[in-house]
Parts: C-alpha cells; sequence; structure tokens
C-alpha cells in the first residue's frame, strides 16, 4: 500500500476509504494474490524466526497477510495482533481467518502511522507492501522498534522503483497516462530516496535496528486470460478504480483493450498470463 514519491499521500482517513472502496475487489482476487504471495509472507516469517508461543504483529495486513500465516505458525500458545487503516480489509481478513479456524489473532484497525502498543509488546513484527507508503517511515520504523521486546525481530517488504519490479502496475499506469493525462495513476514506489534495497536497508540501522539482512524475493502472478488480468488491476488499484469512476464505457474497453495489446509478452501458450515480479525483504533485531 505504498504512494509514489512525488504524488502527496493522503491522510489516514482518505487511505482508508480508498483502500475501503477496493476491499472487494481483493476478496475476489485473493487466491490468485495469496498463491503468489505466500512465500514472501514465509520468507518475512522465516526472518524474523517467528515461532510457536510467539507475540506477534502485522502492521498493514489488508486482507490479512501475513497474519494468517503467522497465527498458523505461532500456534495456540502464541498471539498475533493485525492492523489495517480499512475497516473493510479488515472485514475479508476476519472473514478468513474464522474459514482457516484461527482463533488467536486479532484485527484491529489503525493508522499505522500512529501505533500507540506498550514497549516490548511483540517478539516480532511483520509489514508486508505498507512502510514506504507512510508519511514518515523513519519515525515509523522508531515507533516499531520501541513495540518490539528485547532482542525481538521486524521484517518487512518493499516495493523497488524500478518497472520490473511490477510490470503490470507499471502497464496500467502508463496506459492510463496515454489515455487520460492528465490525472492517471502512477507506479507505486518507495517514499524513501534512493534504492529500496539501500535506503531501507540504511533506515533500519538508522532506527537503531541490528543485524540488518536484506534480499530479493521473485514472485509471479497468473491469471487464466488477458481479460482477467487487466479486470484484476481494475479490480484492486485504487487509483485506478478513482481514475474510472467518471469514465464511460466506451473509454473502459479502450482502456481494457490497450493495456491487453501491452500484456502480449506474458501471454502463455495455452492463452493465460503469467507476470514476474521482484520484491525487496529485509529484517533486523531490536
Amino acid at each position: 500500500m505504498s504512494t509514489a514519491s512525488n504524488v502527496p499521500a493522503p491522510d489516514g482517513e482518505d487511505q482508508g476509504r480508498q483502500w475501503d472502496r477496493v476491499a472487494a475487489g481483493w476478496k475476489k482476487w485473493w487466491r490468485t494474490i495469496e498463491d503468489a504471495a505466500r512465500c514472501v509472507s514465509e520468507r518475512m516469517l522465516d526472518l524474523a524466526e517467528v515461532g510457536p508461543g510467539q507475540r506477534v504483529l502485522d502492521i498493514a495486513t489488508g486482507i490479512g497477510e501475513p497474519a494468517l500465516v503467522a497465527a498458523s505458525r505461532v500456534g495456540p500458545a502464541g498471539r498475533v495482533v493485525a492492523t489495517d487503516i480499512s475497516s473493510r480489509m479488515l472485514d475479508i481478513a476476519r472473514e478468513r481467518a474464522a474459514m482457516s479456524g484461527l482463533a488467536n489473532v486479532e484485527f484491529r484497525q489503525a493508522d499505522a502511522g500512529r501505533l500507540d502498543f506498550p514497549g516490548g509488546s511483540f517478539d516480532a513484527v511483520l509489514c508486508r507492501w505498507g512502510v514506504t507508503s507512510l508519511p514518515n517511515p523513519s519515525n515509523a520504523l522508531a515507533t516499531i522498534r520501541r513495540t518490539l521486546a528485547p532482542d525481538g525481530a521486524f521484517a518487512a517488504a518493499v516495493w523497488s522503483a524500478g518497472a520490473d519490479s511490477r510490470p503490470l502496475a507499471s502497464l496500467a499506469a502508463a496506459v492510463a497516462r496515454e489515455m487520460f493525462d492528465p490525472p492517471a495513476p502512477r507506479p507505486q514506489a518507495p517514499s524513501l530516496p534512493g534504492s529500496a534495497e539501500d535506503t531501507l536497508e540504511q533506515a533500519m540501522i538508522h532506527a537503531g535496528f541490528a543485524d540488518v539482512r536484506v534480499e530479493e524475493i521473485g514472485l509471479a502472478l497468473e491469471w487464466v486470460s488477458t481479460e482477467a488480468c487487466t479486470q484484476y488491476i481494475l479490480d484492486v488499484s485504487p487509483e485506478l478504480v478513482a481514475l474510472f469512476a467518471g469514465k464511460s464505457p466506451g473509454q473502459r474497453a479502450e482502456y481494457r483493450q490497450r493495456l491487453a495489446e501491452r500484456l502480449r509478452p506474458y501471454v502463455l501458450g495455452d492463452g493465460g498470463v503469467r507476470i514476474p515480479n521482484m520484491t525487496i525483504c529485509a529484517a533486523g533485531r531490536r
């Protein structure tokens, strides 16, 4: 849930409304999203050494990840608290937890930039693709460190700024700019200057984290057709949902056609679409 570096970030209330509007889309596509992203969640938990009986905080959990993976790993003796700014996203997360029979996870609506947990509350803190959406990531990292118990661990995933990081988001934004400039959504990128790897590492060190590790992880999203792929991005992107609210059916159809043409390099022999992505994972200890 990050915003482009040269676009003013909406305040917490506005961000909540934006994500509320696409919650139904995330519910529709959650299996597609998590089939691809589970490897990132698992790696984050590995880096944070999350284990049975631990107390875990998941910030900007969205529809419940990696909170639900963490809840399975900490077991009945452990506890997971997951926060998000969108109440509708959290409703979906609660549904998924109930479907999975997980009773050791609690979901709270909260602004990630204003966490008020007592110091030392958690053995591990997780944040998958949420750190760079905060107005002041450096302050947020310092707050996260304070919530950790001694020797507790923080693990985060962020998107890098390059087009190869999230090709679909980049293509969708490019077509929108061609058709509707201005305004147009832009690819999401770290709100901290510099490369995602170097900047996140330095920000964590500056916040006081020790033993900071940074690595790249590949993941691939798959759809049965270009039509499904274009529908996906129109359903889950807050920027595109806002952009198309006032557009005609003809404009929407043209956008779909143009985006489908850009997707040709990713079309498989059976007509399906597979798009590789690259994310950055980082972890450090209090």
